[in-house]
């Protein structure tokens, strides 16, 4: 090895169902580098998410906590404790450099889990980068803190007149707006561009770094709203993108019946497209280290934080159906895909045992005594789920009630256990008074079954999790991040 200590990359592909990459069985060629780089890294093909959306599902791969345990749900509610991470430790204990890399502002966004990193390289979807930003320059003091009673449109624009280049800024701002305004699905392309917005940063950051480094890159090109390039919208198409930025979609739109269900299924199509962009920049990403002379000392771990619903009817309750991921323990939501490449690891390998992204921070422990085995994500225990519904979500209530009339249908308590007996895998799942235990085969094959108690068993299951006391009250989160949260669809 040719540093002291091997690096670790962890790549969060936003949004990404097992379901739907080729490498579980999809019938669309949506993921041909993962098929390609599994020749050579480890596949953990029963990989479940502790979280159905980013924020705890983050914070699970990032201290192995489980959600009952760390109680995250909400950017706006709380914060975590940074020294609760595993990359607080690799920072503090291994003296790696850390960072993280992403517009997802659970990430990177005010008051998020950037503080558990050294640098951080966030939202940067603008015209032009190196202009103006119209959400920093209105949270900045010099906006915040200015008594004129001049409008914003015109304090941001003498502000434009006076910074170095005033036409690129003033386009950023002007193009802010019309997103706002008008339904534009080549102006939504421009603003929200490709992965090369962070994977440069990324590259300049390693070439960079004096030793050992630690890193979180989480691509939000597979989350909604999808525009994959001309080169990768291979089951869309412009007329889908156009429908889709006329229809401005979010779940809360779908649940509430501004949006049909015929339209969000149809958008799937999109998303395949995003799966296969993201595919083809892993594949760049990999072939960078490679040429660095660096993936052999690092632990690079391909994962996603959750899934997406397009539709698809639940089991405990057969009249609900799922869209997005805001709502639910869906198999689409959890079943994620999960490869692995270990340092100096040359021979392929797959895992067919349960496996669970809380078990991140162990895995980089093994790596770091360099006793690995290949199966770190897989738990002693059962693996389980907990959901993040409008009851622990304080803007996802405000949200739904801008749509819904009755919001009381998407809250209480929805749990999932996972445990495989007689080489089956079981999934026992609640939600409130209501249960069912599901057998599962793979990521396209699952049945409902009339077998054990699935309340009892979720409860054994949840009865030792207590609080762990890193979640901190949050103070006032900026209007920018909260815009970032409701063009996502969070709140």
């Amino acid at each position: 090895m040719s540093v002291e200590r091997p690096h670790i990359l962890l790549i969060v592909l936003d949004s990404v169902k097992a379901k739907n990459t080729s490498i579980h069985g999809y019938n669309r060629k949506t993921t041909p580098f993962f098929e390609q780089f599994a020749r050579e890294a480890t596949v953990y093909t029963q990989a479940r998410a502790p979280g159905m959306t980013s924020l705890p599902s983050h914070t699970s791969m990032f201290t192995g906590l489980e959600v009952e345990e760390h109680r995250i749900h909400d950017l706006v509610s709380h914060s975590l404790d940074p020294e609760s991470t595993i990359w607080h430790t690799l920072a503090e204990d291994y003296d790696y450099e850390t960072g993280v890399f992403s517009d997802n502002v659970n990430l990177t966004g005010d008051g998020s889990l950037k503080t558990a990193f050294n640098q951080v390289v966030g939202r940067r979807g603008r015209l032009f980068p190196d202009a103006t930003d119209p959400d920093i320059f209105f949270n900045s003091p010099e906006y915040l803190q200015s008594d004129s009673d001049r409008s914003k449109h015109i304090e941001y624009l003498l502000h434009c007149i006076d910074d170095s280049t005033p036409i690129k800024s003033l386009a950023n701002g002007a193009a802010k707006q019309l997103s706002r305004t008008f339904a534009s699905a080549t102006l939504e392309q421009k603003l929200d561009h490709s992965a090369d917005r962070f994977l440069k940063p990324f590259y300049s950051w390693i070439d960079a770094a004096e030793g050992s480094w630690a890193a979180c890159i989480n691509l939000m090109d597979t989350h909604l709203p999808f525009y994959p390039s001309n080169e990768y919208d291979i089951w869309g198409g412009k007329k889908k993108q156009r429908t889709q930025a006329a229809i401005d979609p979010t779940s809360w739109k779908v649940y509430g019946g501004e949006i049909s269900w015929n339209e969000w299924i149809g958008l799937e199509d999109l998303y395949d497209g995003t799966i296969r962009q993201a595919d083809a920049y892993l594949q760049s990403l990999i072939q960078e280290l490679k040429e660095r002379n660096i993936f052999e000392d690092t632990l690079v771990v391909i994962t996603s934080d959750h899934g997406e619903g397009f539709g698809e009817y639940s089991r405990v309750k057969p009249d609900f159906r799922i869209a997005g991921h805001i709502v639910g323990l869906h198999e689409s939501l959890l079943h994620v895909p999960l490869l692995v490449s270990y340092p100096g690891q040359s021979n392929s390998q797959r895992v067919t045992e349960l496996a669970t992204l809380r078990r991140f921070p162990d895995t980089v422990k093994a790596v770091l005594k360099d006793n690995w085995s290949g199966d770190e994500f897989v738990p002693e225990s059962s693996v389980v789920a907990s959901a993040s519904t409008v009851d622990n979500k304080l803007k996802s209530q405000q949200r739904a009630g801008r749509y819904c009339d009755d919001i009381s249908k998407y809250g209480g308590t929805i749990r999932a256990v996972y445990r495989r007996k007689d080489g089956i895998i079981r999934k026992y799942l609640v939600w409130d008074d209501d249960g069912v235990t599901i057998e599962i085969e793979d990521a396209q094959t699952a049945a409902t079954v009339k077998q054990e108690d699935p309340h009892e068993n979720v409860r054994k299951a949840f009865s030792g999790y207590t609080d762990a006391g890193v979640a901190k009250r949050q103070g006032d989160i900026d209007e920018g991040t909260l815009t970032h949260l409701e063009s996502l669809g969070y709140v």
